[in-house]
């Protein structure tokens, strides 16, 4: 008995050891009302959004659709310290979860730099130009093509009209 015991808790412990978490360990920080433009469209079924620092005191939103959003922090929005995990961030719904919102980063998890963002087409393919992998946005980021593992997610909360990423 002691010795299944002692082998179960062994198969238990190599099992946990193995598995990765699909969550990034890039500090991410970042909060928007998602009544406003783009935002409005990552409730949407197979849409996302695109999402990067553009200075210190601003980020840039782009929609599905390519049209580019500059947006200035507020005094309390710069407070809060927005930190947007390695490339930036890619938001939206994919059209095979359950009206759950995704936050995944934007750079390429093979590739690892900031630099390596992702192409993102109207079907929810994301294309690194770098190394050639391609990920499926609408089936939780997993790749299609190449030799590279899902892309790297950020925990998403909804608090009332306000989307919160954090890790």
């Amino acid at each position: 008995m002691r010795k299944l015991i002692i082998t179960t808790l062994t198969a238990i412990l190599f099992l946990t050891a193995c598995s990765e978490s699909p969550y990034s360990g890039y500090a991410a920080n970042f909060s928007c009302d998602i009544t406003f433009p783009p935002f409005n469209q990552v409730t949407s079924y197979g849409q996302f959004i695109t999402v990067k620092r553009k200075s210190g005191t601003s980020y840039e939103a782009t929609d599905a659709q390519g049209n580019t959003y500059t947006h200035e922090l507020t005094e309390q929005e710069a407070r809060q310290k927005f930190q947007y995990g390695l490339g930036g961030f890619i938001i939206g719904t994919p059209s095979l979860e359950e009206g759950e919102i995704f936050a995944y980063d934007w750079a390429c998890p093979k590739c690892d730099m900031a630099r390596y963002r992702l192409d993102i087409d109207d079907i929810g393919l994301a294309t690194c130009h770098n190394c050639g992998s391609v990920y499926d946005l609408n089936s939780g980021g997993i790749p299609i093509e190449g030799n590279s593992r899902v892309l790297w997610r950020y925990r998403v909360f909804l608090n009332g009209s306000y989307l919160i990423i954090q890790n």
